[in-house]
């Protein structure tokens, strides 16, 4: 095998030619061949076959014809005997060669035991038939033809046969028709001449035009080819000019799009790895740094040891936060979506509510719930929006001065859509879907406004001295937003700085819910 292989190898590159301009043409021009000689040899199939069976329907047609013509003279021809047989016997001879002449073919009357009685062609003799397939095919009543060598006339011939009834449904006799195929076969030889020359003339204007759409789009893709090795060696800033036909000219355009994609992509990576390396950074020094006081002093300073160990404690907490925040946006990014299940977001509200109850009293906060006792239901990943809602209340306590209010509040925009929908209907001709919207609303300091478009984007902190002293990394809002479009649906923020902050996510009620 391997011996063969090497053989063939040498062979089958200097057939196939190495530019993509040659290899174009050369499968233009073999597909041509194969389809267009495939068109041909179907298209001469078909005609050739039409031609046989219309000469084998007009020859049926005709055989019919003569076989009822010849029912009444066949059946004085049995009544008479002797003397007035033969006399009746003439004009019947006459009479067939009359429908042999008109029709342009040999007519053979056949009686039922298959004996010739007449034969307009004087070359066949009285004799005892073959059970040939038209002959035996009339004498059940059906029609067939058959195409055989004739022994009388040494040719080809095509036969066909007709029963001739009498009046109570006896087979009186056989009608036999041949015709030559010699003039049939040659009217299918000029059609197949006449389907090579215009084949001929199509694949001469194939090649033409050939060479000039291999090089339409053989030179954009070279462009494109030399604009790829670039941006594999490094050199990212390369855009292709799109020309040639419109599907490579749109190919040049897809590309310059996905390049252009690419380089944001890398740009987001990078600023992504910086950003995470730099907030890795900052605690890992801090412990490294409070390790080595530890080990220089911890036995002189017992108090110290015991600051620094707390210290240590809340930095650790911090990375672990921080690398459970990297680990959901990743999967987040990656499309590992959670399990989704139809739920009722009022529990999870009231749960989350108690569960910050301590750390509200602790900090000198107000905590109102304004939830409703069930929601109406939404798909979605219970961990997921438990986790949303946590961080919401996170930031608006982190935020909020001593003595100041956070509200957490869910709204069924079902029931205001109901209300409105008598109004909207007529106008719009459409209602809007209807959505769970939860809200957490605080009195804390605000954010500026020229923070306020970039508060969910990775790592972006408004004030960022104030945000490493509250452990914060500005993951917080990044991680909610990804998790509620990757459940289809909406978060947005307004501010007043001094006043307060209001964070607002939707999600899309569940079709069938409550």
């Amino acid at each position: 095998m391997a011996t063969a292989t090497a053989w063939w190898t040498p062979v089958l590159r200097r057939l196939i030619p190495r530019s993509l301009r040659s290899r174009l043409l050369l499968t233009y021009l073999v597909l041509m061949v194969l389809g267009l000689g495939s068109l041909i040899l179907w298209t001469g199939l078909r005609l050739q076959f039409a031609a046989i069976e219309q000469a084998e329907h007009d020859l049926e047609l005709e055989s019919l014809i003569i076989a009822n013509a010849l029912r009444e003279p066949l059946e004085k021809w049995g009544e008479g005997t002797g003397k007035d047989k033969e006399d009746n016997g003439r004009p019947l001879d006459t009479l067939v060669r009359s429908y042999a002449q008109s029709a342009g073919a040999r007519v053979t009357v056949i009686d039922p035991t298959l004996q010739v009685l007449l034969s307009s062609d004087e070359a066949v003799p009285a004799h005892l038939e073959h059970n040939h397939p038209e002959i035996v095919a009339a004498q059940s009543g059906r029609e067939l033809h058959d195409i055989r060598w004739d022994e009388w006339q040494n040719e080809q011939r095509l036969f066909v046969a007709a029963p001739v009834l009498a009046e109570e449904g006896r087979l009186e006799a056989v009608v036999q028709l041949s015709v030559r195929m010699a003039p049939i076969y040659a009217e299918i030889q000029s059609t197949w001449m006449s389907l090579v020359v215009a084949g001929g003339v199509a694949l001469g204007a194939t090649v033409l035009v050939s060479l000039l759409l291999a090089r339409q789009v053989a030179d954009p893709i070279r462009n494109l080819t030399i604009v790829t090795e670039e941006m594999a060696a490094g050199n990212l800033d390369q855009q292709v000019n799109p020309a040639g036909p419109d599907e490579i000219e749109r190919l040049g355009r897809a590309f310059n799009r996905m390049a252009e994609r690419v380089r944001e992509m890398l740009a987001r990576q990078q600023t992504f790895v910086a950003d995470a390396a730099h907030e890795l950074r900052s605690p890992l020094t801090s412990l490294r740094l409070r390790i080595e006081l530890l080990q220089r002093h911890s036995r002189d300073n017992p108090d110290l040891a015991q600051r620094y160990l707390f210290q240590m404690e809340r930095e650790v907490e911090h990375l672990r936060r921080l690398v459970e925040h990297l680990l959901i946006l990743s999967s987040v990014d990656e499309g590992q979506a959670q399990p989704r299940l139809p739920l009722d977001l009022a529990p999870i509200l009231y749960d989350l509510a108690d569960e910050m109850g301590p750390l509200v009293q602790a900090t000198g906060l107000r905590l109102q719930v304004d939830v409703p006792p069930h929601l109406p239901t939404v798909a979605a990943h219970a961990d997921s929006m438990r986790m949303v809602v946590r961080n919401l209340l996170d930031n608006a306590l982190k935020y909020t001065p001593p003595g100041g209010q956070v509200t957490l509040r869910a709204t069924d925009t079902t029931a205001a859509d109901r209300r409105r929908s008598a109004a909207e209907t007529p106008a719009t001709g459409r209602r809007q879907p209807s959505a769970v919207m939860i809200e957490v609303i605080d009195t804390g300091l605000g954010i500026p406004a020229d923070a306020l478009p970039h508060i969910f984007e990775r790592f972006y902190r408004a004030d960022k001295a104030r945000s490493r002293a509250q452990s914060g990394a500005g993951l917080g809002l990044s991680i909610v937003k990804a998790i509620i479009e990757a459940h289809g649906g909406q978060v947005s923020a307004e501010s007043t700085p001094g006043q307060g902050t209001r964070v607002w996510f939707t999600l899309p009620v569940e079709t069938g819910g409550m």
